[in-house]
């Protein structure tokens, strides 16, 4: 080995400059209890705690749209109270839809820009690809087509073309997206649970009494059967992808199509977001640039 030179010292190790980590948002869907979102927006605007990419499903990608292109909780609420949801509704029995495509269309070009790269934010939108059994991440191009993508719950809207894909609602096989956020370059991400599965049969406060039973029919078989599939699937992937702070608002009472039910799914959202400040204050923290990175690689589903 070489003896270092007589008379000189080592060259001080230069420090370690202190950044600010990229937070990401991941919204969960869940139609009407997707509102719930805009409750969690108005507590971190309070704490300061400013998401720098987002991520959403469904009813998460669209609340995810808004808050990408600049809009406050506050403007968000008040669209979400003062539209008309049954100007959505197509009422034409020769549809076969419950969703008026081209009135959701014009509605969402009238309050967001046409393309992903006129938002403030980056964003990404994920969708499922009926055709491969696969998800589908739209972050390019038409903002539009790929919120109609997202949101298009089977049966209630016209499923979205887009080459051989043919896409609908993500939630399907991704209900809260916190890949995306990584993929997007998060370091931290805050993710949102709109469908945490709530059981149909609750203990009375005497564990010896008997429990309460809520009879439902066969359509609501179907949906809770739905509701558990998604929620299994939701669990594992979150396993998987694990964010830094999970909520999971109690939204009681609001079902998925329940719009106009949108103040009580948006103050549960608050409501845990409150019951959270500290860990959501946690995402604040100064990270070090020249800490090891987690490697990030787009989701390869």
């Amino acid at each position: 080995m070489f003896a270092r030179h007589p008379g000189r010292s080592a060259a001080p190790e230069p420090e370690r400059a202190e950044v600010t980590p990229v937070l990401g948002l991941a919204l969960g869907g869940g139609g009407a209890r997707g509102l719930c979102h805009i409750g969690v927006v108005r507590v971190l605007e309070e704490l300061g705690v400013t998401p720098d990419v987002v991520s959403g499903t469904s009813m998460g990608g669209l609340i995810g749209a808004f808050i990408a292109a600049g809009y406050s909780a506050e403007q968000m609420a008040e669209i979400a109270t003062d539209l008309r949801w049954s100007r959505l509704i197509d009422w034409s029995p020769l549809s076969g839809r419950l969703v008026n495509t081209k009135g959701l269309e014009r509605w969402m070009a009238e309050l967001l820009p046409p393309t992903f790269e006129e938002l403030e934010l980056p964003l990404v939108l994920t969708a499922t690809d009926l055709n491969e059994g696969r998800i589908y991440y739209s972050q390019h191009g038409d903002l539009i087509r790929a919120l109609r993508a997202t949101t298009a719950y089977p049966g209630a809207l016209e499923p979205v073309r887009a080459g051989s894909a043919r896409l609908v609602d993500g939630g399907l096989l991704n209900q809260t997206p916190v890949d995306g956020a990584l993929f997007l370059g998060a370091h931290r991400v805050l993710a949102v649970n709109a469908t945490p599965l709530s059981r149909l049969d609750q203990p009375e406060d005497d564990a010896r009494a008997p429990r309460k039973r809520v009879r439902i029919g066969a359509v609501g078989e179907l949906l809770r059967a739905v509701d558990v599939m998604q929620s299994q699937l939701t669990m594992a992937r979150l396993s998987f992808y694990k964010p830094d702070v999970l909520l999971d608002p109690l939204i009681a009472g609001v079902e998925i199509a329940d719009f106009h039910k949108a103040k009580l799914a948006i103050q549960a959202g608050e409501d845990e977001a409150r019951n959270h400040v500290d860990e959501l204050r946690t995402l604040l923290g100064p990270r070090r640039a020249a800490e090891p990175e987690e490697r990030r690689s787009a989701p390869g589903e």
